[in-house]
C-alpha cells in the first residue's frame, strides 16, 4: 500500500486573536494561523484566481447569512430540523472533547457541538458568517471564533480531540484536501476523530447560481487520499486514519431519494511500525477487488454478488412479509441490487451495510443514477460495531456475509435488539456438515477467512439471540441448482468475459464454481436458509 509522504511540520508566530484560545485547548496549542488575504494559499492549493472564485460563489449565495443561504436548498428549513440531530449522531458523544470546527459558517452546528463539549474553536474564511456565528452563540462561554482559510491553520500535535467539518472539503483541490486530511491527523489527540460531510456526484440543493466552483466528487476519491495518509509521530511512530464509518445522510435519501450526501467518521491510530492493512483492505483488495465484483455480478446478474442473483432475492424476500414505509437493515448489502429490489417492489426503506469500499461504492453510483432517486442508504462500516439505535428496524436481511463474522452469536444479539418487536430476521449463508471438515476443505476456510456452522448450529445460535419461530432449512440443493445454472451461463458467454476481463478471471470463475459442485457432492459445503421473530412486546 502507498502512503503519502508527511509534510514537514511548519511553526509560525502566534497570532494575537489565537491567544485567547489558550484556556480552551491549551497554552502551547496555537502557533499561527494565515489570515488577512484570503486569496492567497501555497502552491499545493488554489490558485489565487480560484480562491477569488470561491469566495465571490459564497459572497453572492450567503449575503443573508440564513440557513436556506448555506444549504442553498428551498427545502433547508425543513432538511435541516432532520438532518443536523443525524448528523450530530452519526458523530456520536462530544462530551468534554475539544472540537475543532472548520468552515463553521453561520453556525448551524457549532451550537450544538458546544452544547458538551469542552471547547469548540470555529473557523471559517467568510467574516460575515463568522460575525453571524459569533451572535447566534454568543451564549456558549466555550466557544471562540476565527476568520481564516482552513488550508492555512498551523496547529501544535494533539491539539484537539475532534475535527469537524461540514460542507468544506468539497470547495478545495485535491491536493488541499490531502494536505488537510494530514494537518488534521496531526491536529488530533491519539484515537481522536475526523469527521467531514460531503456533497458527492451532483449538486443536491435545487437553488439557481450563476456559477458553481464546488467539487462534487466520486466518494472514491475521497478514500484515495483518507485511506493513504500516513504521518510521522512522537517517538518515531506512525499515525493513520481508520474508517469507523462512511454512510448516506438519511434524511436526503427520506426526503429526496438521493444518495449524494455522504459522511465520513474516521479515528486516528498510532502503532509504531508501518500501517498494515486491516480486514477491510483485504477484502478490497483480494475477493472483493474491483474486478472480483464486476466478475460475480456477471455471474449472478446485474446488481448481485450472492447466490443465485434476482431469482433467490424474490424468493427469499417473499417471505419477510414487508409492508410499504417498513424500514430494512441489510446486513452485507453487497452491491445493491437486493436493496433496489426490496424498495422499488415493496415500497420499503432499506439501509445497506458492508464492509468492503468497493462494494458500497459500486451501489452509491448506480444509486446515483437512478431517474428519480430511491429510498435506499449505505453504510460502510463493521456491522458487529456499527452504530444504530435499538428498534430501529422491521426487517433484518443477510446474504451470503455472515460467513466472514467470527463472533456469531454476538452479531445475532445485536441484530436482535436492532429489530422492532415482532420484526423479522432472513439469512441465508454458506455452512457445513456436521462432520469435521476434510483437511482440504478446511483450507478453503482458512483461506477465506471463513467461520462456518452446520446448518442446526446455526439455527440453535438464532433461538439463543432470543429469535423465536426459527426456520433452520438446508437449502443446498437449491444452491446446487444455481451453481449449476451460473456455470453454465459462465461457459456459454466465455468469448465475451474473456473479452471483458481475463482468461485468468474466466477460470478462476468457472474452478472455482466446480470446485463447490465437488464440495457439495461430498457433502461437506452446504447452503443454509434461517428465518426467526423477534417476539411481540
Amino acid at each position: 500500500m502507498l502512503f503519502a509522504k508527511p509534510d514537514a511540520h511548519h511553526v509560525g508566530q502566534t497570532v494575537p486573536a489565537l491567544k485567547a484560545l489558550a484556556p480552551l485547548f491549551g497554552a502551547s496549542s496555537f502557533h499561527g494561523m494565515a489570515t488577512g488575504n484570503l486569496a492567497h494559499v501555497g502552491s499545493d492549493g488554489l490558485t489565487e484566481e480560484e480562491r477569488q472564485l470561491q469566495k465571490s460563489y459564497w459572497t453572492e449565495n450567503s449575503q443573508e447569512a440564513t440557513v436556506e443561504a448555506m444549504m442553498l436548498d428551498s427545502m433547508a428549513s425543513v432538511i435541516d430540523l432532520q438532518e443536523r440531530p443525524e448528523v450530530m449522531g452519526m458523530l456520536g458523544v462530544v462530551e468534554e472533547k475539544r472540537i475543532m470546527e472548520l468552515g463553521a459558517g453561520i453556525g448551524r452546528f457549532t451550537g450544538a457541538l458546544a452544547a458538551t463539549a469542552k471547547s469548540v474553536l470555529a473557523v471559517d474564511f467568510m467574516e460575515h458568517l463568522i460575525a453571524e456565528n459569533r451572535r447566534t452563540n454568543a451564549q456558549r462561554k466555550n466557544v471562540q471564533w476565527q476568520v481564516g482559510d482552513a488550508t492555512e491553520l498551523v496547529l501544535e500535535p494533539a491539539c484537539c480531540d475532534v475535527v469537524f467539518s461540514n460542507w468544506l472539503l468539497m470547495y478545495l483541490s485535491d491536493k488541499e484536501v490531502a494536505k488537510l486530511a494530514s494537518d488534521a491527523l496531526r491536529w488530533v489527540a491519539d484515537d481522536g476523530i475526523v469527521f467531514f460531510r460531503e456533497s458527492c456526484f451532483r449538486q443536491s440543493g435545487d437553488k439557481k447560481r450563476k456559477s458553481n466552483p464546488t467539487h462534487y466528487r466520486n466518494p472514491r476519491e475521497y478514500f484515495a487520499i483518507f485511506d493513504n495518509v500516513e504521518v510521522e509521530v512522537a517517538d518515531g511512530g506512525f499515525a493513520h486514519y481508520e474508517l469507523i464509518s462512511c454512510r448516506c445522510v438519511d434524511t436526503y435519501v427520506q426526503l429526496k431519494q438521493n444518495q449524494n450526501q455522504v459522511c465520513w467518521k474516521w479515528r486516528k491510530v498510532v502503532t509504531k511500525a508501518r500501517r498494515v492493512p486491516d480486514f477491510r483492505h483485504f477484502l478490497d483488495g483480494k475477493q472483493y477487488s474491483m474486478t472480483g465484483i464486476l466478475r460475480y455480478e456477471r455471474i449472478f446478474g446485474s446488481g448481485f454478488v450472492s447466490t443465485g442473483g434476482l431469482e433467490t432475492t424474490k424468493d427469499f424476500v417473499s417471505q419477510l412479509g414487508l409492508q410499504a414505509g417498513q424500514r430494512v437493515l441489510d446486513v452485507g448489502c453487497g452491491i445493491g441490487g437486493g436493496d433496489f429490489y426490496m424498495a422499488s417492489e415493496y415500497g420499503v426503506y432499506v439501509h445497506g451495510i458492508d464492509l468492503s469500499v468497493n462494494m458500497v461504492l459500486i451501489a452509491l453510483e448506480r444509486a446515483a443514477a437512478v431517474p428519480g432517486g430511491s429510498k435506499v442508504s449505505f453504510e460502510i462500516a463493521d456491522c458487529t460495531t456499527s452504530e444504530a439505535r435499538p428498534e430501529s428496524y422491521d426487517a433484518v436481511y443477510s446474504r451470503d456475509t455472515i460467513l466472514h463474522i467470527q463472533d456469531k452469536p454476538a452479531l445475532f444479539a445485536r441484530l436482535f435488539k436492532l429489530l422492532k418487536p415482532g420484526g423479522k430476521l432472513l439469512i441465508s449463508d454458506y455452512c457445513r456438515s456436521e462432520t469435521e471438515p476434510s483437511e482440504q476443505f478446511a483450507s478453503y476456510i482458512q483461506q477465506r477467512g471463513y467461520n462456518l456452522c452446520s446448518v442446526p448450529a446455526y439455527g440453535q445460535i438464532l433461538r439463543d439471540a432470543g429469535f423465536t419461530d426459527v426456520k433452520a432449512e438446508d437449502r443446498t440443493w437449491q444452491f446446487e441448482k444455481s451453481l449449476r445454472r451460473e456455470l453454465e451461463q459462465a461457459k456459454a458467454d466465455k468469448a465475451t468475459f474473456v473479452k471483458d476481463f481475463s482468461q485468468e478471471d474466466y477460470d478462476a470463475i468457472v474452478n472455482g464454481w466446480q470446485d463447490k459442485l465437488v464440495r457439495v457432492a461430498d457433502g461437506e459445503q452446504r447452503w443454509g436458509l434461517f428465518i426467526g421473530t423477534k417476539p411481540p412486546a
